[in-house]
């Protein structure tokens, strides 16, 4: 009778019917159908960016079946060792589970290794035996840009589309190529095309108008075109839409760029102010959050305000509920939050000391954590870090050095993205040291779509004689109505570079 349940139950989760054709999704083991619609809904909050109300789903879903795999997957804590718990949770249950649901356990542990090939090589498996689901297209997609790889990412996730209208987070990676919407890579910047990220745009309102994210997200159309007054009706509705959930932070939070790309900062430093007021129970949102009024003095070549805002923020986290390894982890960020400030603003002794402090507290999380993934990360970072701090104070040489061990951590990486940081800084050393040539064959195998070496390669063009392809960059720099800390630096300095104030 169990085994009967059991086959029932998988044939469900395969072919879900809707008005126009059947929709395939890729099975999901579980032994409970209500804990199979906890974890749906809780994939409907993932999309849309409510981690809190994600998690409060998995829990109910694991409250009635605590062996869900992929509900212990997807949990994601925020704690480091629940979240390390449930990943170790999840892995010994991949006898019980479905060769598919290994190969997307398989993914996301490939993203935590570092080895992105074997996340292809897990996805790509996913669409040579699950080819009629739409989810495996998703997820080839998906890996296919993280990669870099953006031309077989966009074919990937159109194949998803075309078996799944409705797939949320396929329109709104194919929109982030254009837009920019999160972390994820965007095309270089002659291919990005506004009016079809509005398309896309469109799409996610028509498939989630119960909700703020999409109208978020087609109002930075309008805040990229410079169009600041038609984005603010929809950055009203996405605050509307978000009331009461752990993402309107977040919309007022956009909204405030808006308006300081408009240029009203006051307004926009309001609107930072309440969206931090909303993370009195979230202290990594209300840290998170706080870093975009930062930038805001960043914006404002205010390095002084800038820094009192840091200081401000780190003489409150010792009182805020983190654990002790997220502690150390905020210390580690707010630490290279100084360290930009200062070196920008040729403080040099601060920035050291901030790099040093950084490191320590990169250091002893790593220890306390014990995991092989995260010391190779802190590693690549140190070499990084200092690299980057020591050419911005002219010590060349000692970069190098840096370089050289970064370059020998990075190689081990199965991930064709991995030396991007490598040629970036390298390109910087070039440059500095009068070598324009090699610095823009470094930047060219770097990131092209990095901001922050963008600039620098336009620096390198200019000085090889190539002026109009330079001045393309800086113009290009120059319009970005985003909000990071690499586009407040550069943004400015592009601007002077074109002779604008």
């Amino acid at each position: 009778m169990k085994h009967l349940f059991k086959t029932f139950l998988f044939i469900t989760i395969i072919i879900t019917s809707c008005s126009k054709k059947d929709v395939v999704k890729l099975p999901i083991t579980t032994s409970s159908t209500s804990a199979l619609e906890f974890y749906n809904k809780a994939m409907l909050s993932f999309d849309v960016g409510d981690g809190p109300e994600k998690r409060t789903a998995l829990d109910s879903a694991l409250a009635l079946d605590p062996n869900f795999a992929m509900a212990l997957e997807m949990y994601d804590s925020q704690d480091p060792r629940l979240r390390k718990e449930h990943q170790e949770r999840a892995k010994k249950m991949v006898n019980k589970i479905t060769e598919a649901e290994r190969k997307m356990l398989k993914i996301r542990e490939s993203y935590r290794n570092g080895d992105m090939d074997m996340a292809l090589e897990s996805a790509k498996w996913l669409v040579d035996n699950h080819g009629d689901s739409y989810e495996s297209h998703l997820w080839l997609g998906i890996v296919q840009s993280d990669r870099n790889e953006l031309d077989d990412a966009i074919t990937s996730l159109k194949k998803a589309i075309e078996r799944n209208e409705d797939c949320y987070e396929c329109n709104q990676t194919l929109m982030g190529h254009h837009i920019a919407a999160g972390t994820q890579v965007m095309l270089p910047e002659e291919r990005r095309d506004v009016d079809l990220g509005m398309q896309y745009g469109d799409e996610l309102i028509r498939i989630r108008n119960d909700h703020g994210a999409p109208f978020h997200l087609k109002a930075n159309c309008y805040r990229q075109l410079g169009e600041f007054e038609k984005a603010k009706p929809l950055y009203e509705k996405s605050i509307e839409k978000r009331k009461g959930l752990s993402s309107e932070g977040t919309a007022y939070i956009v909204s405030g760029h808006n308006y300081m790309f408009g240029g009203d900062l006051e307004t926009a430093r309001e609107r930072y102010e309440s969206a931090i007021g909303l993370q009195d129970e979230s202290p990594n949102g209300w840290f998170s959050l706080s870093w975009y009024l930062t930038i805001s003095y960043i914006f404002d070549n205010d390095y002084v305000g800038a820094i009192d805002h840091i200081s401000k923020v780190e003489s409150q986290l010792d009182k805020k509920g983190f654990d002790d390894i997220t502690l150390l982890q905020r210390k580690g960020q707010v630490s290279w939050q100084k360290m930009i400030c200062y070196a920008h603003n040729q403080m040099e002794d601060e920035a050291y000391f901030a790099l040093g402090q950084r490191i320590k507290f990169n250091k002893r999380r790593a220890d306390l954590l014990k995991d092989t993934n995260v010391t190779r990360e802190v590693k690549s970072d140190e070499q990084f870090q200092t690299a980057w701090v020591n050419i911005l104070f002219g010590k060349y040489e000692d970069a190098k050095q840096n370089l050289e061990e970064l370059k020998k951590t990075q190689e081990e990486r199965n991930d064709p993205t991995a030396m991007y940081g490598y040629h970036g800084l390298a390109g910087m050393v070039h440059i500095m040291e009068g070598n324009h040539e090699k610095a823009i064959e470094n930047f060219n195998k770097g990131d092209e779509t990095n901001i922050y070496f963008n600039y620098f390669k336009g620096l390198a063009l200019k000085a090889a004689g190539q002026e109009e392809s330079a001045n393309k960059i800086f113009k290009d720099l120059a319009k970005i109505n985003f909000s990071n800390w690499n586009i407040a630096i550069m943004r400015r300095l592009a601007n002077k570079q074109l002779g604008q104030t």
